[in-house]
């Protein structure tokens, strides 16, 4: 296993799979509530996993739900092992 994920999405590909704008994605990362899973060694892009992707979709479920953000990550914290 050379430890790259199977899956990678750039920025770009979660913008595309979520709905979700560039930059909400980046105030997502700024408040701790996804993390890139790494950086591309040429551009210093970042990119994500399969993971990130379903931590995105449980917060859009969330905000539809009425939640703020600081609820959404208090209830992500307490889901994590």
């Amino acid at each position: 296993m050379s430890g790259i994920p199977d899956t990678i999405y750039m920025t770009s590909d979660l913008v595309s799979v979520t709905g979700l704008g560039r930059h909400t994605i980046y105030y997502y990362l700024k408040l701790g509530l996804i993390e890139e899973t790494g950086r591309t060694w040429r551009g210093n892009y970042r990119y994500f996993n399969q993971s990130v992707v379903e931590r995105l979709q449980q917060i859009i479920a969330l905000r539809a739900e009425g939640l703020s953000l600081d609820a959404i990550k208090q209830r992500l914290e307490e889901t994590v092992p």
